[in-house]
């Protein structure tokens, strides 16, 4: 049996606009960002689409999305919550200004000895993170191979609880930076672009693993009348 998953990042959050990295910090959904999952739902009503079974993390970012989007299309299912769904954990920088994050990751580019990059992709970043984190805050941070590995597991038993329940459409609500990270496992371009706000991405599992159809796609939220002509997030450094 083939299941579809449909993974989703959350709507803009308060955090997003002042420019704080979340990780796994709450941070509560923007009134734009509830007004474009309300939009999301109305475009999978627009679509007829339905959804067997619901997840999102644990984070509240996510869960509301989740909540929101599904009554907006008038799918009335319950949503898990499962913590393997969070965010990458950035250790020290969670909470604090991306600027702070920017000045650190220029620094130790700099202290290697490598000049003139003006931005990174996801999975640059978070290894640099994860190292700046080790040898100057907690050691909280996670590794790309930590996070895509939990990630995974999480995604695993979806599916294959949906497999068992005979489950072909599940809807999951997560995170921009984790959601990169695994699609980029799963056959995603070191080259794409940072996930946007309610953007879906389509993935098949069957007895042959996950299998990547579409990804970073926002045509559900803009068809329900939610924002248009996003810009992809960038991480520039100083």
């Amino acid at each position: 049996m083939a299941v579809e998953l449909w993974l989703t990042r959350h709507g803009e959050t308060k955090y997003n606009v002042e420019g704080v990295v979340q990780g796994i910090v709450n941070s509560d959904l923007t009134e734009l960002g509830a007004q474009d999952a309300q939009a999301l739902g109305r475009g999978f009503a627009k679509d007829d689409v339905k959804f067997d079974a619901a997840y999102s993390s644990d984070l509240k970012r996510a869960a509301d999305t989740a909540q929101i989007a599904l009554a907006a299309a008038h799918i009335d299912i319950p949503v898990t919550q499962l913590e393997g769904l969070r965010e990458q954990n950035f250790g020290m920088f969670d909470g604090g200004p991306e600027t702070q994050r920017q000045g650190a990751l220029t620094d130790i580019l700099g202290k290697a000895g490598i000049q003139n990059i003006k931005s990174l992709n996801m999975k640059q970043m978070v290894e640099l993170v994860h190292i700046i984190d080790k040898h100057n805050g907690h050691g909280h941070a996670e590794s790309v191979e930590t996070s895509v590995g939990r990630f995974n597991a999480a995604m695993l038993q979806i599916a294959k609880t949906a497999e068992e329940k005979h489950q072909e459409n599940v809807f999951v609500v997560a995170h921009g930076a984790i959601i990169w990270l695994w699609l980029n496992s799963i056959g995603m371009p070191d080259s794409a672009d940072f996930i946007k706000n309610v953007a879906v991405s389509k993935i098949m599992y069957t007895d042959k693993g996950f299998t990547l159809l579409k990804y970073n796609d926002r045509k559900y939220v803009e068809a329900g009348g939610g924002t248009k002509n996003v810009e992809a997030q960038q991480f520039n450094l100083n």
